[in-house]
């Protein structure tokens, strides 16, 4: 049976063999124009090349001033593998350099008597590498050739083992994961990460490959150093003797002792000035049991008995492996998570190569934290005093809340984060966040990332954007999950724009009438639930499916569940795309255009709760007004926001499912103009034999919102009686006759009529004024281009101008004839379904919007 010393030396050298594979792979290394014999030329751990020196140990042995390092070696018995062949990097520090750590060290130890086990292990393991590598190849990643200039960190030799933590209660986060060992006063064995911990290193090519500047790195160690074109560093220490040759790897002496860096979890753990912050930042860690195995190599080689070896680790959607950690140690639904777990050693942004570290090895993380300082003034008096009105204290700020504060501060990229590239660092609405260096006060280099102590807090816009009461607030949780899965937070969140938005609650979204049951022979409705236990967040908004009697506006049959989440966020982007309004819905109209390019009717705006209403085309066309049940005040005088958010809690604002068709055959007066389109072929129910649709939509429609201007049917009919319009019975009656070619030019000049007079962009009267050429659906053949008519938008009407009018200066304008409120400003909406079958569909792809008018005569091209 081997010994506790023989099973420990087998670990540490089997663990050498990670980095091994990459040395034997790289086929040159180049620094100083110096040339390396290839490792595949040479078994390094079987024989010396010739030329080379004695071994690490023997060099270190005979120098006589690296005595702390021997006797590191000798007692954690490591000679015989550093005594003989072998591929191996050693950062060392002479005599000197340890008289003056053992003067001054966070570990408080004074000599090397009172160092521990563990802590000779940090110091020797912690500064060594298990490949022989030069200084200037240690910027290099592996590749074929290795591509230079890339790598800046690598992991060192040492183990999760070496230094494992005994937490005990007074020290564990304060949170309810912790609360049964804390509570109940027991001690865990804790390592901080199951991962080995990298050296953060300073290569010239690296640094000029990535564009860090001489003053970046000045920054980084808190402007105590004037880096010079060439310096290296290794965890901060400089190197001040590099490449020196052994025959089983190369020995860089450093100007101190490096140490292991802490990650960032526990480095801001470690600091009072930004406990606030850490307190925060801990509530999404918990203690993870590892496998059995690992309690059983502890025991084995510490001699104890525990049950059960922990790590920390915290909520976020990226974690060791680079998978998320979205559940608790008991297999719950965590409430927030974090961009990343910043207790993870190995911590990389991109995605991994499975051929080794290559994308650890590139960069990593930075967050902002603030002191204490900081975070009392932004609670008080900055954009953080709207959580302190609304909740009381830090405590009653829920988790998910709170999130939005941390991630906004969580940098994936050390690399893009350095001072001469802070005006690239955007802010959780892709807006530039800046960050300048004053606001700096230190900054603590951890091995996954750095961590820059702030004198102000960089708050997210989500607290002061008009979706922020749907953060906050349960009953609004449906809305948020959609503007969260579909990436609305980010338009949202913008402050470079004013957004009204309206808000149903959950209360509200169980009277969805579901738009893509228009085409149905029975209407249905949704109705929205949110079930916050499910573990993965696309999961827990779900509907059930009712059919709808649109007549008694009353539910009937239930007709099952709705899980797919691919179908409920189709329909929550048609909800958030009617119920966003850029721009400010109480500046004195009465129309608004929405993301979507529908419009909605507000009345009473002034009233606020006391009796604004907001109309969408269905409310208008077929149902009642809605209330506006309660008013939150964003805007940029009030809160530094972006724009009101206005609350639904009856029904959401829905779309219309009347058609241009319907709406042209429910009236009377636009009967001659339904006569024409009915015989033009611009009518359809399949869409590019494809999709179906809700009705009989107008097929040059496209995804866009327009306005059909339709002529009286007195001017219709005088236009006929005088020869200039043709019938479709004229057209009948020359094909009857065999005059083919007269059919068709009559067929293309009833055709190019009516198109003339569909144009694109909706014209509400009541909307805010414009005069424009706007193009209809006609095209000009002689210029390939669409034919465009001048509309003036005033409060009271619409003045046209068409091209007849521009040509003869004699020819009056036409005008929206406004005497009766049923014939101008009708809206229609029109669907298209992710079928060819309205029966089968399931999704909406896509609608068109429009409004229809009644004009005092013709549109005409000449």
């Amino acid at each position: 049976m081997k010994t506790r010393k023989q099973f420990k030396k087998d670990c540490r050298n089997s663990g050498g063999n990670r980095a091994m594979r990459w040395a034997r792979m790289t086929a040159a290394a180049l620094v100083g124009g110096v040339c390396l014999t290839a490792c595949s030329d040479y078994d390094l751990d079987e024989t010396t090349p010739e030329g080379w020196g004695t071994s690490i140990y023997s060099w270190l042995r005979d120098r006589g001033n690296f005595t702390n390092t021997v006797r590191m070696i000798e007692d954690l018995n490591y000679s015989e593998v550093l005594g003989k062949t072998g591929s191996k990097t050693l950062f060392v520090a002479d005599d000197d350099a340890f008289n003056r750590f053992y003067q001054k060290n966070a570990w408080g130890v004074g000599s090397y008597e009172a160092l521990s086990e563990s802590q000779k292990k940090l110091l020797l393991f912690g500064s060594m590498m298990d490949n022989s590598m030069q200084l200037g190849s240690l910027s290099s990643v592996q590749g074929t050739p290795p591509r230079e200039g890339e790598a800046m960190r690598r992991f060192a030799s040492n183990t999760p083992y070496d230094s494992v933590a005994v937490l005990k209660a007074d020290r564990m986060p304060d949170n309810p994961y912790w609360d049964y060992y804390r509570q109940n006063g027991k001690s865990i064995v804790c390592m901080m990460d199951n991962s080995t911990v990298p050296l953060v290193q300073f290569i010239e090519k690296q640094l000029v490959n990535k564009r860090i500047t001489n003053s970046d790195y000045d920054f980084i160690y808190n402007n105590t150093t004037h880096r010079q074109a060439g310096d290296a560093s290794i965890n901060g220490v400089q190197v001040a003797e590099p490449n020196i040759k052994c025959s089983n790897g190369f020995i860089h002496r450093m100007e101190e002792v490096i140490t292991p860096l802490p990650n960032m979890a526990e480095l801001i753990a470690s600091k009072p000035n930004a406990s606030i912050f850490n307190k925060l930042l801990e509530r999404y860690c918990a203690p993870y049991p590892l496998d059995e195995s690992v309690a059983t190599q502890y025991n084995y080689l510490y001699g104890t008995n525990v049950d059960t070896v922990f790590q920390k680790r915290f909520f976020s959607e990226k974690s060791q492996g680079g998978e998320p950690l979205i559940i608790t140690p008991d297999e719950k639904p965590v409430v927030g998570t974090l961009k990343f777990d910043p207790e993870w050693n190995a911590y990389y942004a991109g995605l991994n190569d499975q051929s080794g570290n290559i994308v650890m090895q590139r960069d990593m993380g930075v967050m902002m934290v603030p002191s204490d300082e900081a975070m009392i003034e932004y609670w008080n008096n900055g954009a953080g005093r709207v959580l302190k009105d609304y909740y009381g204290s830090w405590d009653n700020v829920p988790d998910d809340v709170v999130a939005k504060l941390i991630n906004n501060n969580m940098f994936n990229s050390f690399i893009s984060s350095v001072p001469s590239k802070f005006k690239s660092i955007l802010n959780d609405a892709n807006d530039p966040m800046g960050v300048e260096t004053s606001a700096i006060d230190s900054v603590w280099l951890g091995c996954n990332g750095a961590i820059y102590l702030t004198n102000k807090v960089y708050s997210p816009t989500a607290y002061v954007s008009v979706s922020f009461p749907a953060l906050i607030n349960e009953t609004m949780r449906i809305l948020y999950w959609g503007i969260e899965q579909l990436q609305y937070n980010v338009y949202l969140n913008s402050l470079n724009s004013y957004y009204s938005l309206f808000i149903p609650t959950n209360k509200s979204l169980l009277e969805y009438i579901d738009p893509c049951s228009y085409g149905k022979s029975q209407t249905q409705l949704l109705r929205f639930h949110y079930d916050p236990t499910k573990v993965d967040k696309e999961e827990r908004v779900w509907a059930s499916l009712w059919n709808y009697d649109m007549t008694t506006h009353t539910v009937t049959d239930s007709l099952g569940e709705i899980r797919n989440s691919q179908v409920i966020k189709n329909r929550l982007k048609d909800i958030l795309d009617t119920h966003i309004v850029i721009g400010n819905v109480e500046d004195g109209h009465t129309y608004y255009r929405t993301k979507g390019g529908s419009e909605i009717r507000i009345k009473n705006a002034k009233s606020g709760v006391s009796g604004m209403t907001v109309e969408g085309s269905y409310q208008i066309n077929e149902g009642s007004a809605l209330a506006i049940k309660e008013i939150y005040d964003q805007t940029p005088e009030h809160t530094g926001g972006n724009g009101k958010s206005y609350i639904l809690d009856k029904e959401p604002i829905l779309g219309t499912r009347q058609t241009v068709h319907d709406v042209l055959k429910s009236h009377s007066e636009f009967s001659m103009f339904l006569e024409l389109m009915e015989g033009s072929g611009l009518f359809e129910t399949l869409h590019l034999g494809r999709n179906a649709t809700g009705g009989s939509n107008i097929s040059v429609f496209n995804t866009y919102h327009y306005t059909v201007y339709v002529p009286t049917n007195e001017s219709l009919q005088k236009l006929i009686d005088n020869g200039t319009l043709p019938t479709w019975d004229d057209v009948e009656e020359k094909n009857y006759i065999g005059n083919v070619s007269g059919a068709q030019k009559d067929s293309i000049a009833i055709c190019d009529f009516l198109k003339y007079h569909i144009q694109d962009n909706a014209l509400f009267i009541g909307a805010e004024p414009v005069k424009a050429d706007f193009e209809t659906a006609t095209i000009d053949p002689s210029t390939e281009r669409f034919y465009r008519v001048t509309a003036e938008l005033s409060a009271t009407g619409i003045t046209l101008t068409d091209q007849s009018a521009k040509q003869n200066k004699s020819m009056p304008q036409a005008h929206v004839v406004t005497t009766d409120k049923n014939l101008y400003n009708i809206m229609a909406r029109e669907y298209q379904y992710n079928s060819p079958d309205a029966s089968e569909a399931n999704m909406i792809e896509t609608s068109s919007s429009a409004v229809i008018h009644l004009i005092d005569r013709p549109l005409r091209i000449k």
